[in-house]
């Protein structure tokens, strides 16, 4: 039977001391473990979690590999792994983007955003370190989203002028994995599934529903105790501390004379009987009470706490709800009892957990009892729901990159590894002009540029299409907008009047920023202020030429001296008042003007300085002494009074009204 077949699956558990190898199948809902098997490293190949000896752990891995053939009859070619948590660096980061005006927070928007802000964690991981490694990015966590400073659960949809985005992202070193896998190499596996320690040990110490209080997972291995807190359903920070197992085991050598396996193996049986018996490295035989050995090395005891305590506040910012512990070291005496009292919580809440308190595990082996197999039973859970991740390579515009398989990987993964600016995703829309048009603010918009061009395989894709192992990605960037450019000819168009046969244009009198401007190709810059004048009537047709008041103005013919409106094109013409014919009692006159009576010029002499309605009588041919119905007299439009004084260009209308026409 082979794996890959996908009915029975292996993982392995990679420790500091010891290696742990486990097949097991699924059924329903139940994941059954066949055979387990583990052996002890033959010396320190391994530190802290990393490899160090690759050929040592490799000799290790190959006798549990042999061992579960042997027994199951199974040929084992690939293997579920996970990386220590330990060699995991978090960083905390966020980005802003701010847009020119508001704009809808769409799926592509958000998708932008996230690509931002980890390849931000990944450069400040680079710079922060300064050690030239490589690491992968393995996942991230959304602390909090922003629209336009207000906290927003989920901004898409909604209008604003910026987003911002605040995430814990974690990254592996690339040595610890490429070690891994060189093991594996050597022993004839292939990696189907590699995680983080962490991640494995939520999966199966913390279910889901659980996983929505604030809770503190603490795996205390050998060499470091790993630190993973959940909240609202995800996990929100990692954390670790370089005080573990060793540290009690280190003691016991010190106390007592004992080389470090007699003390590993003391320490072990702590838990376990309260009466120990060991030699030390003189020979001299010691028999003594759990109790007693435990107040000699309850310092170490209490440092192990403390430090765990104070990275689990660090992290958490306050005491979680709970702390879960798991991991051989978590069987320590009394250790639960201290991390309770420094995180001020009952004792009762920071409690150990076995694979034996897991639901839908079922297994026949006292070798998978206790904490200290959490781990290699949450790698077998991971892979079996997870069965095809693992890592895989892929192109970016022709550059090969290695991916840290997770679920549903897409281009916009991979562009984040390739190093790909996120900005170059999005065309970007040339700068607005913004300027005032007679005291009216205007804004002109510069021009979008076109969206990157993404394919897969040749195949038009996006950022959220799916990827597989050997895909081949190549990105056009999108191109930016043009700047807006706006000229004085874009705000006034070319429309003209005809004064006397000159060509007037229908704008004048126009400024920038107070200045004098004639050309009409003059380009606009961020801020100006424009004024002009229009002439659209005849009183701005004699405030802009001085015309005088003895002046005529026809507008298409038709004669007019008070506000007439002008539209472009009109034909206007300029003229002196009609001159009176000379008479022998010229110097008699005093007054005489021209005004308009029933649509025709007339001229009106006066031996008084003012002319008035009355006076207009004299001048024309109108019997009142007869009259033919009601007598209408209007004065520019008005009701006519006989004392009202006329003036050039008046308007005057005299007629009869018929009775019979009155209603």
């Amino acid at each position: 039977m082979d794996i890959n077949q996908n009915e029975t699956f292996f993982a392995l558990d990679i420790g500091t001391r010891s290696i742990m190898g486990i097949l097991g199948e699924k059924d329903g809902d139940i994941i059954k473990i066949k055979n387990v098997a583990m052996e002890l490293h033959k010396k320190r190949a391994m530190y802290d979690g990393q490899v160090h000896d690759i050929q040592a752990v490799a000799d290790v891995a190959q006798i549990v590999k042999n061992r579960l053939e042997k027994e199951s009859g199974v040929k084992l070619t690939d293997v579920a792994i996970a990386a220590a948590g330990r060699s995991l660096k978090t960083i905390h980061t966020n980005v802003i983007e701010e847009f020119e005006e508001e704009t809808l927070i769409d799926s592509q928007i958000m998708k932008n955003i996230e690509i931002e802000v980890l390849q931000q964690a990944a450069n400040i991981l680079k710079e922060n370190l300064n050690d030239n490694v490589s690491y992968y990015n393995v996942g991230h966590t959304v602390m909090t989203y922003k629209l336009d400073d207000y906290e927003i659960k989920n901004p898409n949809g909604h209008k604003g002028k910026k987003i911002s985005l605040e995430i814990i992202a974690t990254f592996l070193p690339k040595i610890v994995v490429e070690a891994l896998d060189s093991v594996m190499h050597k022993i004839d596996l292939n990696i189907s599934y590699m995680t983080l320690e962490p991640i494995v040990a939520l999966e199966v110490a913390i279910p889901e529903n659980v996983r929505l209080l604030n809770i503190a997972m603490v795996d205390i291995g050998a060499g470091t105790s790993d630190i993973a807190i959940t909240k609202d359903g995800t996990i929100i920070g990692y954390s670790m501390t370089s005080t573990a197992g060793d540290e009690i085991t280190e003691a016991l050598s010190q106390k007592f004379l004992l080389d470090f396996d007699t003390a590993e193996i003391i320490k072990c049986n702590l838990c376990k009987s309260s009466e120990q018996s060991f030699t030390d490295i003189v020979g001299t035989q010691i028999n003594m009470s759990t109790n007693e050995i435990l107040e000699q090395i309850q310092d170490s005891i209490e440092l192990v706490a403390k430090n765990i305590s104070d990275a689990i506040l660090k992290t958490n910012g306050k005491s979680p709800s709970a702390v879960f512990l798991i991991g051989g070291g978590s069987q320590l005496p009394i250790l639960n009892k201290l991390i309770a009292d420094n995180l001020q919580l009952q004792e009762s809440r920071v409690v150990v957990k076995s694979v034996e308190n897991i639901q839908n595990i079922e297994y026949d082996t006292p070798i998978l009892e206790g904490p200290q197999s959490i781990t290699p039973v949450g790698i077998l859970t991971c892979a079996i729901k997870n069965e095809r991740k693992d890592f895989m390579e892929i192109k970016v515009n022709d550059k090969k990159i290695k991916l840290f398989r997770s679920a549903d990987l897409k281009i916009s993964d991979a562009l984040i590894l390739a190093g790909f600016n996120p900005r170059d995703l999005i065309s970007r829309k040339g700068k607005s002009i913004l300027v005032t048009i007679n005291g009216d603010k205007k804004i002109f918009n510069g021009t979008y540029g076109e969206e990157a061009k993404i394919n897969l395989n040749d195949q038009k894709a996006n950022i959220d299409t799916n990827i597989h192992d050997g895909d081949t990605i190549s990105i056009e960037p999108a191109t930016s907008g043009q700047n807006a450019q706006v000229s004085i000819k874009d705000l006034i168009s070319e429309k003209y009047i005809y004064i006397n046969d000159d060509i007037v244009p229908y704008f004048c009198n126009i400024k920038i920023n107070s200045i004098e401007c004639k050309d009409y190709s003059t380009m606009l810059e961020n801020g100006d202020e424009i004024s002009y004048d229009i002439l659209d009537n005849t009183d701005k047709i004699r405030q802009n030429m001085n015309i005088a008041d003895d002046k005529q103005i026809f507008i298409n013919g038709e004669f007019s001296k008070y506000d007439l409106s002008i539209e472009p094109g009109d034909k206007i013409k300029i003229s002196e008042m009609p001159k009176e014919k000379e008479t022998s009692d010229v110097q008699s006159v005093k007054k005489s003007i021209t005004v308009i009576y029933n649509g025709s010029m007339i001229t009106i002499k006066s031996k008084r300085d003012k002319i008035l309605f009355i006076d207009i009588f004299d001048n024309i041919d109108f019997d009142r002494s007869k009259p033919k119905g009601n007598l209408i007299m209007k004065h520019n439009g008005n009701t006519a009074e006989l004392t009202s004084e006329l003036r050039n260009g008046d308007r005057v209308e005299i007629f009869w009204e018929e009775k019979n026409n009155i209603h």
